[in-house]
């Protein structure tokens, strides 16, 4: 399957309108073959295809506003990379050629996912001239393949767990049917128009856009597109060139069935069967949402554990979820061969304690982790050093590299890949490019697991206060003894609070049950502030919410819950 993307608009346009759409779902089109017609701010056109063979799904709709890098549609077929150059679209303008451009500013940005645009903004907020160069879609996989695709995913299987459930709470229903493509189609609008909105800002702090690869050098960044070869001269740098998705280097890896997470975000019907490689966080979150819309799911976790990171207090509900979903988790599996067998099916093979076994399914969702995405500069030209390991680049409290004046955030550092470090690394470095002193702090980074029940964790957990030596204790509160949980029909979980025996100072918090996500945001302030759980005591929390078990934890510590007796 191969996507078709826009990939050029008239002029300096980044987005057009969409007006009559010319194919339909199972056509075959031809290089040149019109796709639909767009109005944009230079007039109306016809967008042609560089691509041939047959429509599978048609992503766009009449009125929808397309912009550069959005996927037009789903085909079985390839782009025409041999056949001659021909203009993309027709109109009645003629062609802009591309324009050679020089450029001098005070902050060059490689990347624009979430460490990359905050960054921009934040630099330009405090007087920068700044550049923000792109390949691909402003927004970065958080955006456009990632946190927020998924979540539209897990609002849709919330809502079809709801339908199945809804008599327990007497009101008749009757499960139905998944339209996979609406669920796309939704997914698609949400996410154009959160890219909208940052394209909005970027425009509105006055930073400048370039759509292309960047090819860094020690006096220059170079960048290629069809509209302009620009040459960009930079006072500072900062790379925030992200991640892609890891593949295991075995056998049958590059197969059509086995998917990523980015190519899983765009199918065109529900599996009857899925395998999931990889029990972390995103190969769960996507058992969970395709099991929810009525795959049967395998899962294949080479560690002891799923969510190995996690406490097992938090990994045993996790687990009792998924017994209770038929989800099958294989915890010590070696996945070491993928085949296809000839009725199309994925045949994955692992073993477990050395016995061989296969697990067959429609599609296979490899998910093993991201890689930061080196390849995409020259460091050593650069001067660059690369961390002890060798998988990102290493950065001090500053952001900054070995290179002076060149800064390093997000996934391509490797510390902690997620999306709201990478954007408070952006801060970080665009406020010491400008002058500041800013440095970044990891003690409290929180962490939001999106399954069912929701799962929010920040500081030390218990395993790691354990092997660290601290002298610590814990409190826990179950949702069970909470109303609004209750209420809710969402008993299952607990809050779990971390402090130092010594001074009370909150060290850690883990929350699992409904709204954890949310919740988990009390303690991040908690720990950043080192904050002493007595004067905790006389928060006063609105009633019924499940923000009440925050405090009741926080209580527990001294055994003082008004709510849960914890010895009894």
């Amino acid at each position: 399957m191969t996507n078709i993307v826009l990939k050029k608009l008239y002029g300096e346009d980044r987005k057009a309108k969409v007006g009559k759409i010319l194919i339909k779902d199972g056509d075959l089109i031809k290089i040149g073959d019109g796709l639909f017609n767009a109005e944009s701010s230079k007039g109306n056109f016809l967008v042609k295809s560089e691509y041939e063979g047959k429509i599978l799904r048609v992503l766009i709709q009449e009125g929808q506003q397309i912009k550069i890098g959005d996927v037009i549609a789903e085909l079985e077929g390839e782009a025409g990379n041999n056949a001659p150059e021909k203009p993309a679209f027709s109109y009645n303008f003629g062609l802009a050629k591309p324009k050679k451009e020089n450029i001098s500013c005070d902050i060059a940005i490689i990347g624009g996912g979430p460490g990359g645009y905050i960054a921009a903004i934040r630099a330009a907020q405090l007087g920068a001239s700044v550049t923000l160069i792109e390949k691909d879609r402003i927004g970065g996989t958080c955006l456009n393949y990632g946190c927020i695709p998924t979540k539209c995913f897990v609002k849709c299987a919330h809502l079809r767990d709801d339908i199945a459930e809804s008599e327990k709470f007497g009101i008749q229903g009757t499960l139905v049917g998944v339209d996979m493509e609406q669920i796309v189609r939704r997914k698609n609008n949400v996410v154009s128009t959160l890219t909208d909105g940052i394209e909005h800002l970027l425009e509105h702090w006055k930073v400048k856009i370039i759509s292309g690869e960047a090819k860094v050098s020690k006096d220059e960044i170079a960048v290629s597109n069809s509209k302009v070869e620009a040459s960009i001269k930079a006072k500072k740098i900062i790379i925030a060139a992200g991640s892609s998705a890891a593949k295991l280097q075995i056998t049958g890896a590059d197969l059509p069935i086995v998917l990523t997470n980015k190519e899983i975000l765009n199918i065109r019907k529900i599996p009857e069967t899925l395998t999931v490689i990889g029990g972390g966080v995103i190969g769960m979150e996507f058992a969970f949402i395709f099991s929810s819309l009525g795959s049967k799911v395998t899962v294949l976790e080479y560690m002891d554990n799923i969510l190995s990171n996690l406490d097992d207090d938090i990994i045993d509900i996790i687990m009792d979820e998924c017994s209770e979903r038929e989800i099958s988790i294989f915890t010590g599996a070696k996945t070491e061969e993928i085949m296809m067998a000839e009725n199309g099916q994925g045949l994955s093979f692992y073993s477990v304690a050395g016995e061989r076994h296969c697990a067959v399914s429609d599609l296979i969702l490899m998910s093993v982790g991201r890689r930061a995405n080196l390849d995409s500069i020259d460091f050593a030209s650069l001067g660059i050093e690369l961390n002890e390991r060798g998988n990102g680049i290493k950065v001090d409290a500053d952001m900054k590299t070995s290179c002076p004046d060149i800064y390093a955030i997000g996934d391509i550092t490797n510390i902690l890949q997620l999306a709201h470090v990478a954007s408070h690394q952006g801060i970080v470095a665009a406020e010491n490019c400008m002058g500041l002193n800013s440095e970044m702090d990891y003690s409290a980074i929180p962490s939001a697991v999106f399954l069912s029940p929701e799962i929010g964790v920040v500081g030390l957990c218990e395993k790691e206060a354990e092997k660290a030596g601290i002298a610590y204790k814990i409190s826990k509160f179950p949702f069970a003894a909470n109303g609004k949980a209750l209420s809710l029909g969402e008993p299952s979980g607990f809050v779990k609070v971390i402090s130092h025996a010594e001074d009370d100072r909150i060290l850690g918090a883990a929350i699992i049950g409904p709204g954890a996500t949310d919740l988990i945001s009390n303690f991040t302030y908690f720990i950043k502030e080192k904050v002493d759980v007595r004067t905790l005591k006389h928060l006063v929390f609105a009633h019924p919410t499940a923000a009440e078990a925050v405090h009741e934890a926080i209580l527990g510590i001294e055994g003082e819950s008004l709510s849960f007796a914890q010895n009894i």
